[in-house]
């Protein structure tokens, strides 16, 4: 399952970055993430990793930014911060970034402030396929901000994405948790400006609604089994889902995976008249939606997991 901001258990591992913080900032960090790595040491196959690169947060102080992390305005934007990464830029390729931003900048900005709902770093795949053509380019978003783009190793998908605000005027550092409530108040409306001009130059999206899946037995899509979603023109999107098993361990530091909230989703192209192979659409999860893309089209949809298994469609 690929979770939240092109999140798929994100920020774990380090990489050279062209601002390095300092070693108190360093620890800082790493303490904050322990949580993270340890969730992720648990699914960890040996072997794949992640790159991991810390992202520019040089304008506020750590200690004030992480400060502020557990605050419910901010928990709210970042989930919004997500679902719009994970269900819209991170489901572009290469020249579809070029349609909707233009070309790369030639030099990384300077007038960029990280939100304070993002997260401060930004992980991708270690998965690597030759020729390595991984990369990073920095986009405008009008005169508003600017995307940070992590593109895989094939050099067209991305693994992860982060937006940055154009200061201005207006514009206040996070030294210490006093500077909140004018800091938050100026990234709201910057949130907002942000959000109308992507709505008017990323493609459109067609809204599924709330799905509501049952765990996938295993073989039964082959047998028309698995959720079945009616796209038109023939095409049906099929959803695997399957219970993720945790350790006693896990589930001392996640307790809420036991209610069978986590769970592992991969989504397949069918088409009616079809018995062959299916095709991998792979999609974003993030902790509120699901997005994918099928001949162009964007889609998203919330999956509501239930517990039953669904029966092979009939005639399969």
């Amino acid at each position: 399952m690929q979770k939240g901001k092109c999140h798929s258990l994100k920020k774990r591992g380090w990489t050279k970055t062209k601002h390095k913080p300092s070693l108190i900032k360093l620890q800082a960090f790493m303490k904050s993430r322990i949580t993270i790595l340890l969730i992720f040491i648990a699914f960890l196959n040996p072997a794949f990793a992640t790159i991991s690169t810390i992202l520019d947060f040089s304008k506020d102080n750590l200690n004030a930014r992480l400060a502020v992390q557990e605050r419910a305005v901010i928990k709210s934007l970042q989930a919004e911060y997500d679902n719009l990464l994970s269900t819209r830029i991170c489901l572009l390729k290469y020249e579809g970034v070029k349609r909707s931003f233009g070309q790369e900048l030639a030099l990384r900005p300077s007038d960029c402030a990280l939100p304070l709902f993002a997260e401060d770093a930004s992980g991708q795949t270690g998965y690597t396929t030759y020729p390595n053509k991984r990369h990073t380019d920095f986009n405008a978003i009008g005169d508003l901000g600017y995307v940070e783009i992590f593109y895989n190793s094939d050099g067209e998908n991305i693994g992860d994405a982060a937006i940055y605000f154009r200061t201005d005027e207006q514009f206040t550092p996070l030294q210490s948790t006093n500077d909140y409530d004018k800091r938050v108040s100026w990234e709201m409306a910057k949130f907002d400006a942000v959000k109308q001009w992507l709505d008017q130059h990323l493609p459109k999206i067609k809204d599924l609604g709330t799905i509501e899946v049952t765990n996938t037995p295993f073989n039964s899509i082959s047998r028309g089994g698995g959720n079945r979603i009616d796209l038109g023109d023939g095409k049906i999107c099929v959803i695997q889902i399957q219970p993720l098993n945790y350790s006693l361990e896990f589930l001392k530091l996640v307790p809420q995976a036991i209610t069978n909230d986590y769970f592992s989703a991969n989504l397949y192209l069918d088409s009616a008249n079809s018995s062959g192979k299916l095709k991998d659409l792979g999609g974003r999860v993030s902790p509120k939606s699901m997005g994918f893309v099928v001949d162009g089209q964007f889609y998203r949809m919330v999956l509501k997991h239930k517990q039953s298994s669904p029966e092979p469609a009939p005639g399969r």
